[in-house]
């Protein structure tokens, strides 16, 4: 035994005898001292990390109550420096750190200002936070809603073939409305929500393009970041139509003129002769003018001055923006007289009854060349009363009489003239 104990000190003092041995057990011996003082004088220690995820929990706060939702935070994590017993947070590591923004008293929507509080995820470790980055949380509220707007359509790079028309205002997506959910603030600056066809194309006819490409812009014009926005749809079909365009002459339907009157000559006058117009068909070119409606020739009188609406397809584009027309008469070169007529014939009375006028005297003007007014006589007026549309159901009514002009084809009567009808059944004997 004694030897073995010889032999051990022998070894020792060899091993302290080289440079290299008195190295290493003086580093031993120095971090067994440090790690004594460090327990015994020095119990407490700083410690930094970072990348600390801050977590920003609503749940149960008076945020959730008024239906407020987190829509950004100024930062996602902080660099925090504790200070605590040796033993307790020298094992810790940053995973086992909370970073939490307190939620208090948040109430309606907005920029919030938060403080933050660290905590350990392991129990019973306790410290003291000496520096925080950042020490407060910047944090927008705001109410999550959902809302529909009308989608139109830019498509910059489409243009119509030569001699067509094509009217942006008239592309049509479907769906034709989009549903878009986000912050409240945000959904009210949207202005207005484009689909986008950023295809380049020269069209001759209709055709229907696909974009999932949706642009939101503000009053200002400026286009919105949809980051934190959602949309019901993002595919939407585009129709986009091309029209065929024609500039028509303006024309009006005359009505109630006697047969050989000179429809050619009546000098009416409109303010605009011609309208531009387009249609999704070829049904323009069948056309050869206009018509703004019919002019009753009883009508025109010697200041005669009326508009007339012009009415449109609906499928027609009205390209001079033109919503009606003034017709006026020329009177130059006529001449207006007033005339008296006593004789008044009947035709095509019904057989069954012995009509007979019972006015007398029809007074009226007629308007015509200056030359022809000049020579006129009541000889050269006819008035006549046709019963063929009549159906006689009294011994006496009221018909329209037609009043014409033997070798006068430009002179016409101002007024419709009324004249009174007594009609007697015809009684048949028997033999």
């Amino acid at each position: 035994m004694n030897l073995n104990i010889n032999k051990f000190q022998k070894n020792l003092y060899a091993s302290l005898s080289t440079n290299l041995a008195l190295i290493i057990y003086s580093v031993l011996i120095a971090i067994v001292l440090w790690f004594f003082i460090s327990i015994t004088i020095y119990p407490t220690t700083p410690k930094t990390f970072t990348d600390i995820p801050i977590e920003v929990d609503i749940t149960g706060t008076s945020a959730e109550e008024n239906g407020l939702s987190v829509i950004s935070a100024s930062s996602k994590s902080a660099t925090v420096t504790i200070k605590g017993n040796r033993s307790s947070i020298g094992s810790l590591t940053a995973d086992d750190l909370v970073a939490q923004a307190v939620v208090e008293n948040v109430n309606s929507a907005g920029e919030k200002t938060l403080e933050i509080k660290v905590h350990s995820k392991k129990s019973n470790i306790e410290f003291e936070v000496t520096s925080l980055n950042p020490s407060k949380l910047i944090v927008v509220f705001d109410k999550i809603d959902t809302r529909e707007y009308p989608v139109t359509v830019e498509a910059p790079n489409i243009k119509a073939a030569e001699g067509l028309y094509m009217d942006n205002s008239d592309f049509k997506t479907s769906p034709e409305t989009i549903e878009i959910s986000g912050p409240s603030k945000q959904l009210d600056n949207i202005e207005r929500v484009v689909a986008l066809v950023s295809e380049e194309q020269e069209l001759e006819t209709a055709y229907k393009f696909h974009t999932s490409d949706i642009v939101l812009y503000d009053k200002n014009d400026l286009k919105i970041d949809t980051k934190k926005l959602t949309f019901d749809t993002t595919e939407l079909d585009v129709d986009i139509s091309v029209y065929m365009q024609e500039k028509l002459g303006l024309s009006y339907d005359l009505k109630y003129a006697p047969l050989t009157f000179d429809k050619d000559f009546l000098p009416l006058e409109m303010n605009v002769d011609s309208i531009s117009l387009a249609s999704p068909n070829t049904d323009l070119e069948k056309i050869d003018s206009w018509s703004i409606g019919s002019i009753p020739l009883y009508d025109i009188e010697w200041d005669f001055n009326e508009t007339y609406e012009l009415i449109i397809p609906e499928n027609y584009k009205n390209l001079s923006n033109l919503s009606s027309v003034s017709v006026k008469l020329n009177t130059e070169g006529l001449a207006s007289k007033t005339v008296t007529v006593n004789d008044i014939s009947i035709v095509n009375a019904p057989s069954n009854y012995d009509c007979t006028v019972n006015s007398y005297g029809l007074v009226f003007d007629i308007i015509g060349p200056e030359e022809d007014i000049a020579e006129i006589t009541e000889k050269d007026i006819i008035a006549t009363v046709d019963l063929l549309k009549y159906t006689i159901q009294s011994d006496s009514f009221i018909a329209d009489a037609t009043i014409s002009f033997s070798n006068y084809d430009r002179v016409w009567a101002v007024g419709l003239q009324k004249v009174a009808i007594e009609a007697t059944p015809v009684v048949t004997t028997t033999q």
